[in-house]
């Protein structure tokens, strides 16, 4: 199981740092102070040569599914705008509000840019 940052829940570039007497277990973007929104995410995931849209997949709280979650590949998503993304998967479509973003992963290494699942998991 890869380490992950306390803070926002990712997996790239985490490392252990003092803060006030206290072990953290930080990503590179929490140590550096950057807040990095699931927008600037899923838009550096579109837009950035380094990252393959195929190999990523977004969870997000889709209230009609049972158990509340949907997993869609990243390459369904066919716009990102304000605080909303848009999306077609197997012939369901829907229009998404960002702040139901649970997590942004990696499908073939398993890092995750974002993991807010502990905030929402139900018994």
């Amino acid at each position: 199981m890869k380490i992950q940052c306390e803070k926002c829940g990712s997996t790239i570039d985490v490392e252990e740092v003092k803060y006030k007497g206290r072990s953290l277990l930080l990503c590179r973007d929490c140590r550096e102070g950057r807040r990095v929104t699931v927008r600037d995410l899923l838009n550096e995931i579109r837009w950035d040569k380094r990252h393959d849209p195929e190999s990523y997949s977004v969870i997000f709280i889709h209230r009609t599914d049972e158990g509340n979650l949907k997993e869609i590949p990243y390459t369904s998503i066919s716009e990102i705008s304000g605080g909303f993304f848009t999306y077609s998967y197997m012939g369901d479509e829907a229009i998404i509000p960002l702040h139901r973003v649970i997590q942004i992963k990696n499908t073939k290494t398993g890092d995750k840019l974002i993991d807010r699942k502990s905030r929402y998991q139900t018994e």
